[in-house]
């Protein structure tokens, strides 16, 4: 793997979890300050999947035996073993 790939990777990784890098140029006499502000933020909010709406929606056809959950005879607690 070359090193732009594992940049490339990193960044995704870091965009998934709510991170985004920014470079920018300033004087060098703002540059500590900068970098004590930078240090002072928060992390970002934890990231929601949208894809977890379907995954509860799929569990729950999983959990009603391949039904549908607003199906008339589904059995809340089976789990289809």
């Amino acid at each position: 793997m070359t090193p732009t790939e594992r940049k490339r990777i990193q960044r995704a990784r870091d965009k998934a979890a709510g991170w985004t890098e920014v470079n920018i140029r300033v004087g060098q006499e703002y540059a500590e300050a900068l970098r004590d502000f930078a240090a002072s933020l928060p992390p970002p909010a934890s990231p929601t999947d949208p894809r977890q709406l379907d995954m509860l929606a799929e569990l729950d056809r999983q959990l009603s035996g391949g039904r549908e959950p607003s199906s008339p005879d589904s059995s809340q607690g089976s789990l289809g073993l």
